[in-house]
C-alpha cells in the first residue's frame, strides 16, 4: 500500500469498524460525495463572488480557496485513480454542471488575477494581457493533450473488450 493511500484511509478514518457494515459504508459513501459536491460548489462560488465584492483581500482570499478547492479535489481523483478507477473515462466530462463549475471557476480566478494584477502590477492591464495570452496557450496544450488521451483510453478499452470477448469465445469453445 502506497504511502498515499495510507495517508488517504487514515484522513478519511477508513479502517475504523463503522466501515464494516455494508449498509452503514454504503450510505455514508453517498453522504460524503453530497458533501465534497457541495464543498466544491460553495467554494467556487465564494471564488467567485468574492473578488468582485470585497477587493484585494477577496481577491487574496479567493486564491486561497482555490487552491483548497484543486487540492481537495486532486486527492479524490488521485484516491480514486489510485484504487483502480479513473473518473475521467468512467463518466461523462461534457455534462451541463462541468460547463457551471468552470464558469465559476474562471470567475473566481480570473476576477482574482484581474484585481491582483491591476493593484500589483501598477494598474496595468498589460499583465493581464500577458497572462491571458499564456493562460490560453497552456489551456490549448492541455485540451489537445486531454483530446488525445481520451482517444488513446478509448482505444485501449475497444482492445481490453475485444481480448474479454475472445476469452470469452475462448472458454465456450
Amino acid at each position: 500500500m502506497s504511502t498515499f493511500i495510507k495517508a488517504m484511509r487514515f484522513v478519511g478514518d477508513l479502517d475504523d469498524e463503522f466501515y464494516d457494515d455494508e449498509l452503514q459504508r454504503d450510505v455514508w459513501n453517498e453522504a460524503s460525495a453530497v458533501g465534497f459536491q457541495l464543498f466544491l460548489w460553495i467554494s467556487l462560488a465564494a471564488a467567485a463572488i468574492l473578488p468582485w465584492v470585497a477587493g484585494i483581500t477577496g481577491s487574496w482570499i479567493a486564491v486561497g480557496v482555490v487552491v483548497v478547492f484543486l487540492t481537495v479535489t486532486f486527492a479524490v481523483l488521485g484516491y480514486t485513480k489510485s484504487r483502480g478507477l479513473d473518473m475521467h473515462t468512467s463518466q461523462k466530462i461534457t455534462r451541463p454542471r462541468i460547463y457551471g463549475a468552470v464558469g465559476l471557476y474562471l470567475l473566481g480566478a480570473g476576477g482574482a488575477a484581474v484585481t491582483l494584477l491591476a493593484e500589483y502590477g501598477g494598474g496595468s492591464t498589460r499583465y493581464i494581457a500577458v497572462g491571458a495570452a499564456i493562460g490560453a496557450c497552456g489551456g490549448l496544450v492541455c485540451g489537445i493533450g486531454g483530446l488525445i488521451r481520451r482517444k488513446r483510453l478509448g482505444r485501449e478499452d475497444e482492445a481490453r473488450a475485444e481480448q474479454e470477448e475472445l476469452v470469452e469465445l475462448g472458454k465456450e469453445g
